[in-house]
């Protein structure tokens, strides 16, 4: 009986301390406990890689009087597989086309155009031939010039055969002046994640805010897009003499006229002297 006594004393004298024992136990770290201490707020449990990445290796175009053109560097990242395509869009305005026919050895405006909503400039660049790319017409938003041109609103209403011919002589006109280039520019891989391409601007630029819009395809379908936009504009003596002739047109005209007898006087002074 003692013996008896003894033991159930050391049964009693053992629960109290297991039980002490687990209540002392902390969770693990992260799992149901409060934050590590030591790791900053700002660092996110999860890493978030954006798929698509691009920068311009200059943030504007400025024209001066000796402006030729210019060319931009697009680069940039995006996550494989996939392939890009960069589309350059100037600003859109309204643009009326002339036509013009011979009338008895004279070539005289015989009818005229107007559409809305025409880019100033239009050009893509893709790493693949944009119709292997787009072979799912799944591409969405990218357009082809054609595409982009047969969405233009006219201004008056005309059959359909004779808008197709005025829509024609505008990209003529542009393709002259190297606003709506032909050819599609190159995007260039390397190491399979890394892209640059060369975006070139004509001298005959017009002003206003350009929006390069970049595309992460797989499989004919955009993953992924990323836009810049581009201020194009005058800069130095050129933008002031554009500004003197836009705000106070009069004054610029009066000027332009006192500035041609000037220099008529000048040169009739030189010639005679000589």
């Amino acid at each position: 009986m003692k013996r008896l006594l003894l033991a159930l004393l050391a049964i009693a004298a053992l629960i109290p301390a297991a039980s002490a024992q687990r209540i002392e136990q902390l969770p693990a770290p992260g799992i149901g406990g409060p934050p590590d201490a030591s790791s900053p707020p700002s660092v996110p449990a999860e890493s978030t890689t954006p798929e698509l990445i691009v920068d311009l290796s200059r943030a504007r175009v400025s024209i001066t009087s000796a402006f030729q053109g210019e060319s931009i560097l697009m680069f940039g990242m995006f996550d494989p597989p996939g392939e890009i395509v960069v589309v350059v869009q100037g600003p859109a305005a309204r643009e009326t086309v002339m036509r013009k026919q011979r009338v008895l050895g004279l070539w005289l405006n015989t009818g005229r155009q107007a559409f809305d909503d025409v880019p100033a400039y239009y050009a893509i660049a893709a790493s693949q031939p944009l119709q292997r790319l787009l072979a799912r017409g799944a591409g969405g938003e990218i357009l082809s010039l054609e595409d982009r041109l047969s969405s233009l609103k006219p201004a008056t209403p005309r059959e359909a055969a004779q808008l197709a011919q005025f829509r024609a002589g505008l990209v003529e006109v542009k393709r002259r002046e190297g606003l709506y280039p032909a050819a599609f520019g190159q995007v260039t891989v390397q190491a399979g994640r890394l892209f640059r391409v060369d975006l070139p601007f004509p001298s005959r630029l017009p002003e206003g805010v350009y929006e390069i819009k970049a595309y992460l395809l797989r499989e004919g379908r955009i993953v992924a897009a990323v836009s810049r936009p581009l201020p194009v504009g005058k800069v130095g003596f050129s933008a002031q003499l554009a500004g003197w002739a836009d705000h106070e047109g009069a004054l610029y005209g009066l000027g332009a006229i006192l500035m041609a007898l000037l220099a008529g006087w000048l040169g009739g002074a030189l010639m005679r002297r000589l």
